[in-house]
């Protein structure tokens, strides 16, 4: 069986396929809609681009259990979803392993007409950011001694390269390079965490470069997320030996793009690997998977 959850901002999980005291009776999470921007031709249009608003879901739960305890569950549920708007940070719906952050914007809660056992809540689900996500990460460890990048590492394509390769083709990922396969359609949103201690962040992705020039001591690391919902000061930082933030957003190469996201299917990773790296992938669908 899928399993189906609701994780608060707070860090509160309620399993919404379980008989204990809370149920889904209705949902409908596989739906969604692209609008097209277009222009109009003599002969219909040319789309120019889609694009996706917010997404609503309508869910309906059941509570049952002794009066008592179903009347604190519905409150701790709806103290959690009201916690999530009082904050302004989204809450999770988790379909198996794909995630889609909301808020519950309404809601309605009566009896069930079946002799009192159950309590029923009819709830509005609203995404802002419209999109299920699937993580993939990846960890590499630091080599000992470091090797210096060789071009020959980088794999297709090269950062100058403006083209990609129409045929399938088969290489070796070279010494401190490593091949990443997305299994993915689409290009993903990213979160980069380098290791210390390393004099600047220098990493071929894709064959693209990603540059920060700030030093990383031991015991310290660094956060690059492209994710575009992401506060502006969580973008690029450190995390020093105090456990305190340093904002390093400006010390990014200006003329190689941050926050670029990575290519779907199959890329090379690549750089001196004097010092570890994980990688989260956000690989993004309109709806879950299953």
């Amino acid at each position: 069986m899928i399993e189906l959850t609701y994780t608060s901002s707070n860090g509160t999980v309620f399993n919404l396929l379980s008989w204990d005291g809370l149920k889904t009776e209705k949902a409908n999470f596989h739906k969604y809609k692209w609008g097209a921007s277009v222009q109009a031709e003599r002969f219909g249009e040319k789309i120019v681009n889609f694009t996706k608003g917010s997404q609503m879901y309508e869910a309906t739960f059941l509570f049952r259990g002794l009066p008592e305890a179903r009347r604190q569950t519905i409150e701790d549920f709806h103290f959690c979803t009201e916690y999530d708007i009082a904050k302004q940070t989204p809450g999770r719906i988790t379909w198996g392993s794909d995630y889609i952050e909301c808020y519950i914007t309404q809601s309605s809660t009566a009896p069930r007409d079946d002799g009192g056992s159950y309590t029923e809540n009819t709830v509005s689900i609203y995404c802002p950011y419209p999109f299920w996500i699937e993580e993939q990460t990846i960890s590499i460890f630091p080599q000992d001694p470091p090797q210096p990048a060789r071009d020959t590492d980088k794999g297709y394509p090269q950062p100058s390269t403006k083209f990609s390769y129409p045929y399938p083709y088969s290489y070796s990922p070279g010494r401190n390079a490593r091949l990443v396969n997305t299994r993915h359609y689409d290009a993903s949103n990213f979160k980069l965490v380098c290791y210390g201690a390393t004099d600047s962040v220098e990493i071929t992705m894709g064959g693209h470069l990603y540059n920060v020039n700030h030093a990383i001591g031991l015991r310290e690391y660094m956060v690059i997320d492209s994710r575009p919902n992401v506060k502006a000061d969580k973008k690029c930082y450190l995390v020093n030996h105090k456990g305190e933030e340093i904002n390093c957003f400006n010390d990014r190469n200006p003329s190689s793009s941050l926050f670029q996201k990575l290519p779907g299917g199959t890329f090379i990773i690549n750089y001196n690997r004097g010092y570890g790296i994980v990688l989260t992938l956000y690989k993004e669908r309109s709806e879950p998977r299953g």
